[in-house]
């Protein structure tokens, strides 16, 4: 048996803007998606999850489905990848389950790709790189997300902070965390990351003599924060993440509910707090030291789904268990 992990993500600011080549910055936290993989002697695969509650059975060129199997696809395309890599077929079964909840903002799919690629690498004993697991995982974010940034599958990948530029790459900021929390209140409304997308790109498309100069502060504005982070100054932080809030409302990704959890987060003493993520829906990101996160989180429990108190996950995919079929040996 193998078991990996992967880590949701946050993006502190530059979300969307990040899709048209303007640089933005994610952090993992703690909260982990995990796939489980064990071996069988028939070549056959069967995929489920126990957070949907379905499942898909290949065998012998024959495809059986229960429950809402479509949301299965990207790990089944990671398992095809993965065997075309090794160039041997092996028959096994894979489980997903995740503490991330979906439609949030936070990256869940991305992780269980991630993990997805990680685990499948371990049992066919092929040594991944993490660049070879992000690009793994990022094939499978395209069937979720159309034409994904690509920032998901890195941060659950590498885990920290990362600077990512969809034309360059990214950079990890090795910065001190320890004195703030993030925390992440969801609004409970569902969206589709895909059609927020391509929402935002349809009004700069329509308006863009007026949205070029906005996407170019958004851009600034994520230097300005990385600035802000390797000098500590999380008061910085904060107003810099306000203001990328207003650039999200400019076009068009908040509403009436987001607004609500971004303004009493920041009554309550968050330094700064904005949609992450999508927008539409989903989560809201706030930044607070810690001295100060309970308030807060009892604020936005009176008007969130659900708040997480998390802190940054400095470790991306990892293998938590593997037990060798021969010898036993765990690692």
């Amino acid at each position: 048996m193998i078991i990996a992990s992967a880590p949701a993500k946050v993006i502190l600011v530059g979300e969307h803007f990040v899709v048209e080549n303007e640089p933005a910055i994610a952090l993992a936290v703690e909260l982990r998606a995990r796939t489980i993989v064990e071996p069988i002697q028939k070549y056959e695969r069967i995929y489920s999850s126990k957070n949907y509650g379905c499942c898909i059975k290949i065998s012998d060129g024959k495809v059986s489905t229960k429950g809402n199997a479509e949301v299965l696809s990207p790990i089944v395309k990671i398992g095809e990848i993965v065997e075309g890599i090794a160039g041997l077929r092996k028959g096994y079964k894979l489980t997903v389950e995740s503490e991330i909840p979906p439609a949030s903002g936070m990256g869940s799919s991305a992780a269980v790709a991630v993990a997805t690629a990680t685990a499948l690498g371990k049992l066919y004993e092929i040594p991944l790189t993490h660049e070879e697991i992000s690009n793994i995982a990022y094939e499978a974010e395209r069937i979720v997300h159309d034409t994904p940034s690509g920032i998901d599958n890195t941060i659950s990948t590498y885990g920290g902070v990362i600077v990512f530029r969809k034309s360059e790459g990214f950079i990890r900021l090795d910065v001190d965390l320890s004195p703030i929390r993030v925390i992440i209140a969801d609004s409970g409304l569902p969206r589709s990351t895909g059609a927020m997308v391509k929402k935002v790109r349809k009004l700069k498309n329509k308006y863009p003599k007026v949205l070029d100069p906005l996407y170019h502060t958004a851009g600034r504005l994520v230097i300005e924060v990385a600035k802000a982070l390797e000098d500590g100054d999380f008061k910085r932080v904060g107003e810099l993440m306000n203001i990328n809030h207003g650039l999200l409302s400019a076009v068009g990704v908040s509403n009436l509910k987001l607004e609500e959890l971004v303004h009493v987060a920041r009554r309550s003493g968050a330094l700064g707090a904005k949609i992450t993520g999508a927008g539409g829906g989903g989560s809201i990101v706030a930044l607070a030291y810690a001295d100060d996160v309970q308030k807060i989180a009892e604020s936005l429990q009176r008007v969130s789904e659900r708040v997480f108190v998390l802190e940054v996950a400095r470790e991306g995919a990892r293998i938590e268990y593997h037990c060798a079929a021969n010898n036993m040996d765990t690692f």
